[in-house]
């Protein structure tokens, strides 16, 4: 699976762009702000139908202007699709395949599987567990769609549990039949995302924990666990253990929307005690491991996006990273760094078909 054309409309800094990319490695360099990560969370957005920075898509559109589009044409196999994603202020987002319109986004996730690596990422190390559980849900939704649905199914059910305990405190009431009916909706949901969640941290740490190992050898222990109190107590005695709490603070404290899934190394936090060479290189074998976990799932290697990758590693486990690429483990990859020079050394020794695009494109470029 390959992205062989990517066009651009009034997305972010782009006027009209059109790229023709290689299958293999395709690098963009050119000054900060230019534009070199606009490209990349394009693709992404084709792929997940929203930005990997920001939420909002009227935010997305070029200064001045109503709407973007951005479409791509996706090779898989011998058959070829069309993509287009295309968003106006005041009517909102539609997204098209082969010119038919998905009417559910969630129906188009893990259909185009993608990878960023960008150097935000390490929020995920110093942000709350939301940050952790949107990442983690949204590695196993791209390839459980029952696990979406219920995952939305539970998402649904809190809203409402919480707007009716709020309700019984404004109006000075109290209903148990109906707080049943929320507990048995957020039971059902809650357990089964906990049990996916326990079986794939399963699947997943091995893959993670090699990786670490690769990038760095043997010389520091690293873990990845799941945490969830429902791994303790069933869910339905966690409700009740916690309804007085719920009524009193006008909110669900309980359930699987407060599990965490906690970063160590040597045994301690990975937040407070690991140095800032070991966080980076943490989240990069956590992406790796992304990767290779779509792959399995999906039977068919995600596209891989590298935003500054070298302000992310220092240059021996960079070194390591590029020896993988020179393996051939991934498939289409598109890299971006402000100097053409060191990106050209560093790839000179991978034999692989290479596209270099200067950002900003030269005005022919761009039509």
């Amino acid at each position: 699976m390959f992205i062989s054309k990517l066009t651009l409309t009034h997305f972010k800094n782009y006027a009209e762009a059109q790229f023709r990319f290689s299958p293999n490695l395709n690098v963009f360099y050119g000054k900060n702000g230019a534009g070199k990560t606009n490209v990349l969370d394009a693709i992404y957005y084709l792929a997940i139908t929203r930005s990997y920075f920001n939420a909002v898509d009227q935010q997305q559109v070029q200064h001045g202007e109503n709407y973007f589009t951005v479409e791509a044409d996706l090779v898989k196999g011998e058959l070829s699709e069309t993509i287009r994603l295309f968003f106006q202020r005041g009517i909102g987002k539609k997204l098209l395949v082969q010119q038919n319109e998905v009417e559910k986004f969630s129906d188009h996730i893990g259909k185009m599987p993608v990878v960023m690596i960008a150097p935000g990422d390490i929020q995920l190390i110093y942000e709350g567990s939301e940050e952790r559980r949107k990442f983690f849900d949204l590695l196993i939704s791209t390839c459980n769609r029952i696990y979406l649905n219920q995952l939305q199914a539970y998402n649904k059910s809190l809203d409402q549990r919480n707007k009716l305990l709020k309700d019984f405190y404004e109006n000075r009431y109290f209903d148990r039949d109906l707080l049943n009916v929320y507990n048995e909706q957020l039971l059902h949901a809650g357990s089964y995302i906990q049990r996916v969640r326990n079986q794939f941290i399963t699947d997943f740490r091995p893959l993670f924990m090699s990786n670490y190992r690769r990038l760095v050898g043997e010389a520091e222990l690293v873990n990845l666990t799941y945490e969830s109190e429902l791994n303790r107590i069933p869910f339905q005695d966690l409700l009740l253990k916690s309804e007085s709490a719920d009524i009193d603070l006008l909110r669900t404290t309980k359930g699987v929307h407060k599990d965490d899934w906690v970063f160590e190394i040597e045994g301690q936090s990975l937040k407070k005690f690991g140095s800032q060479g070991q966080q980076k290189t943490y989240i990069i074998a956590l992406k790796l491991a992304q990767f290779q976990y779509l792959h399995m799932q999906k039977s068919e290697k995600p596209i891989l996006l590298l935003d500054d990758i070298f302000e992310k590693l220092d240059m021996q486990r960079l070194q390591q990273l590029f020896a993988w690429i020179s393996e051939g483990l991934f498939g289409q990859i598109f890299i971006t760094d402000t100097q053409e020079s060191r990106l050209r050394a560093m790839l000179e020794t991978i034999d692989l078909p290479c596209h270099y695009f200067q950002i900003p494109l030269e005005e022919s470029s761009q039509n």
